[in-house]
C-alpha cells in the first residue's frame, strides 16, 4: 500500500469485520485505481439481477475516494453499510461476522455491479455424453 492512507473507519458498533475488509481492499492497487479514476461509472450494470443495481460498487468508490483523500482523520463507513444491509440482510444488526464472508460477498456484489454483460443467455446443461452415466434419480430408488 503506497505511503498507506492515514484515514481509518468508523467502528460502527460491531464492524471490524467490514471494516478489515474495506482496507484490505482499499490496499489492492488495481481495485484501488479503477475505483479512484471513476472508470467503473462507465461501466456500472444496473440492470444485472445478480448485482446490486451498481449501488455498492458506487458507495465503494465513493468510501475510497474519502479515505485516500487525506482530508479525514476517519471515514464513516455508514453510506455502504447501509447498502450493504439493504441487498445482503445477514448483515443487518450488529451480530458479528467474519471478515471473509464479508469480503466474498463485497468482492461479488463490486464483480456483478460492473459485469458487462447487460443481458447474460440462458445456457441449458449440456447433455451428459457418458454412456455409463447414471441420473441422481435412478441411483435412488435402487
Amino acid at each position: 500500500c503506497r505511503a498507506q492512507s492515514e484515514e481509518g473507519l468508523v467502528n460502527l458498533g460491531n464492524t471490524c469485520y467490514m471494516n478489515t475488509a474495506i482496507q484490505c481492499l482499499s490496499c489492492a492497487p488495481l481495485l484501488r485505481s479503477y475505483l479512484l479514476s471513476d472508470a467503473y461509472t462507465a461501466e456500472l450494470n444496473r440492470s444485472n439481477p445478480l448485482g446490486t443495481e451498481g449501488l455498492i460498487a458506487e458507495q465503494f468508490g465513493s468510501l475510497l475516494k474519502d479515505l485516500w483523500s487525506d482530508k479525514y482523520a476517519y471515514v464513516n463507513p455508514v453510506k455502504l453499510r447501509k447498502v450493504v444491509c439493504q441487498f445482503k440482510d445477514m448483515f443487518v444488526g450488529n451480530q458479528q461476522h467474519d471478515t471473509q464472508e464479508f469480503l466474498g460477498m463485497l468482492l461479488d456484489a463490486l464483480h456483478e455491479d460492473v459485469n458487462r454483460i447487460m443481458d447474460k443467455p440462458f445456457v441449458p446443461e449440456p447433455d451428459d455424453p457418458d454412456p455409463t452415466y447414471t441420473p441422481y434419480e435412478t441411483l435412488a430408488t435402487e
